[in-house]
């Protein structure tokens, strides 16, 4: 039986892998499949900013997860460059949060 309150993390990473698998497949060049992996890394590093002072090790599995997924996917391109793409979109995006470059609400 599958109790998810205790497997959360798990079940996410396993989702988000096959959502990864799925999207790279999907990317019809290079140059799509990097820039889907740069918003990605976007949203990562948006993610680990609002869990910055709470418990993020499992968002950080969740999220290698989807990474994991995507270079298992990933037709065209290289899967240095993803992982770099990816690094500086969770790096950056992180940094324009927290200088509030970035803001989650309007007001």
């Amino acid at each position: 039986m599958f109790d998810y309150h205790k497997n959360w993390m798990e079940f996410w990473f396993l989702v988000l892998m096959i959502i990864g698998v799925l999207i790279a497949l999907s990317a019809p060049s290079a140059v799509i499949s990097y820039f889907i992996i740069f918003l990605a890394g976007m949203f990562g590093g948006r993610l680990i900013y609002e869990r910055k002072d709470k418990m993020q090790f499992p968002y950080f599995m969740i999220i290698a997860g989807f990474v994991i997924g995507y270079l298992i996917g990933v037709y065209y391109g290289s899967r240095r460059i993803v992982i770099v793409l990816f690094v500086i979109g969770a790096v950056l995006s992180y940094k324009l949060y927290d200088k509030k470059i970035l803001r989650d609400t309007w007001f």
